[in-house]
């Protein structure tokens, strides 16, 4: 795995977080390169960071004055990792998407997968800009669609795409539109006699998305299971149902994602309930859950990654009773049931579609 970075004179070392046994992956793309080096004669030092995953920009720009506007706990984990690496200051400024920003000059933006959070994105840019306000914007040109294009042309009058350069492209927004109507970047979704809210860029925007109301559907929370947790929880859905079977249940609702956090406190607002930003179970009490549900990403961005899931797995074992059970629905194709039966003594699917398993573990 590359893990070595030369860039004009100076050597640095980049290493994933999470880590990754895949070779071909490394810590930076030749967009964020591509970025890097279209900015580099501008006379700026006050640059708000959007989507540096793995902390290259902070890393590579670490003498500018940085506002770095993290979306997930794992990103932060990142950050810091290769600050330390390369034995820089870790005292990174942060804000999340969904906070006040100070003016913004300079924006760098690695196009996030979804054009939903690039909108949430540029939104919060928008609002804080001015008439010298660019926006840079860099992608491999395999994942560009002219979906962003349209987002962009609604915050700025100029949006120009730079030339390719090794499968990379930039785009480049300048000169803020004039009193755009401001918009609430909420997705409202009917659920039962309900409904879910989420803010822009949480997973499945306009429905609850089939692998949760599969699992929904066949989800039956049992009254001695008071102390439950939902793990990668997005907009929350899978914990309100667990309160509306059982009321007196505890919830703890962890996910990456800090965005999808915020929207699940939109949902539930039981006092029985607690949310946790948190891209592992590390800081969980060990076996203190009667019940664990789950509906599992395998996304990490473009890349197909069960890395992560599996890890989570063995966290969850540790934070489960020896009575209680972990239940999840998953992909067919993602055989997820040979890894579980490495961490779980007892696995048993108790609902099948061609599409989705719903899988029961225990360690009794």
């Amino acid at each position: 795995m590359e893990t070595k970075l030369q860039l004009n004179a100076k050597k640095y070392q980049l290493e994933r977080y999470p880590k990754t046994d895949d070779k071909s992956l490394r810590a930076w793309s030749n967009a964020e390169l591509l970025t890097l080096d279209y900015i580099t004669d501008l006379q700026v030092n006050n640059i708000h960071l959007y989507n540096d995953r793995f902390g290259i920009f902070n890393t590579l720009l670490n003498t500018k004055k940085l506002t770095t506007i993290w979306a997930y706990a794992s990103q932060k984990k990142a950050i810091t990792q290769n600050l330390n690496l390369n034995n820089l200051p870790t005292d990174v400024v942060y804000k999340t998407p969904l906070d006040t920003l100070e003016k913004v000059d300079l924006a760098l933006i690695k196009l996030p997968k979804s054009v939903e959070l690039f909108e949430l994105f540029l939104e919060q840019i928008y609002k804080n800009a001015d008439e010298n306000t660019v926006v840079v914007c860099g992608f491999m040109t395999k994942y560009f669609s002219h979906s962003y294009l349209k987002k962009a042309e609604r915050y700025f009058e100029e949006v120009e795409q730079t030339n390719a350069w090794k499968k990379a492209r930039l785009l480049v927004l300048k000169t803020p539109k004039k009193d755009i109507q401001e918009k609430e970047l909420l997705n409202e979704i009917p659920w039962k006699e309900d409904s879910i809210k989420q803010y822009y860029g949480v997973f499945s925007s306009d429905k609850i998305d089939y692998g949760t109301q599969f699992f929904l559907e066949n989800l039956k929370v049992q009254e001695n299971e008071l102390k439950v947790l939902d793990v990668a929880s997005g907009n929350g859905v899978i914990a309100y149902d667990v309160l509306a079977q059982n009321p007196k249940a505890e919830v703890t609702l962890v996910d990456d994602f800090n965005v999808a956090i915020a929207s699940s406190k939109l949902n539930i607002t039981a006092e029985n309930a607690k949310f946790v930003c948190a891209d592992n179970l590390d800081d969980l009490e060990t076996a203190s859950f009667d019940l664990v549900v789950s509906n599992p990403p395998f996304h990490f961005e473009h890349e197909n990654n069960i890395e992560v899931t599996i890890a989570l797995f063995k966290g969850v074992a540790r934070c489960l009773k020896s009575s209680g059970r972990f239940v999840l629905v998953a992909n067919t194709h993602l055989n997820y049931k040979t890894h579980l039966e490495k961490v779980f003594t007892n696995i048993k699917i108790i609902g099948n579609t061609k599409k989705f398993h719903i899988i029961e573990c225990k360690n009794h």
